[in-house]
């Protein structure tokens, strides 16, 4: 089961978070780069985090939609490991 961060400069302890909870690969997109809005989402990626401070609102949305065509549920949080874990939480 693999994980997309998209959003925040310093994500170690959401990374660390995830590949507790059994999440690898835990890929990370910073979200400031223009080319990011370009990328797809790689197959197997089984939850999408979006750090909703860290993050511009179009690539917020783009990021909803395609996850959404792809079954992928996505994950909206701000820079907090426990509220991370609640969102997580109400998923399974």
């Amino acid at each position: 089961m693999a994980a997309l961060i998209v959003g925040g400069d310093r994500v170690d302890s959401f990374r660390d978070y995830l590949a507790g909870q059994g999440y690898q690969p835990v890929r990370h997109w910073s979200g400031r780069k223009p080319g990011e809005c370009h990328r797809s989402i790689p197959v197997d990626t089984r939850v999408v985090v979006v750090m909703v401070d860290q993050i511009n609102h179009g690539l917020a949305r783009k990021i909803r939609r395609v996850a959404d065509a792809m079954d992928v549920p996505v994950v909206f949080s701000k820079r907090s490991v426990g509220q991370l874990s609640g969102a997580l939480a109400g998923l399974a």
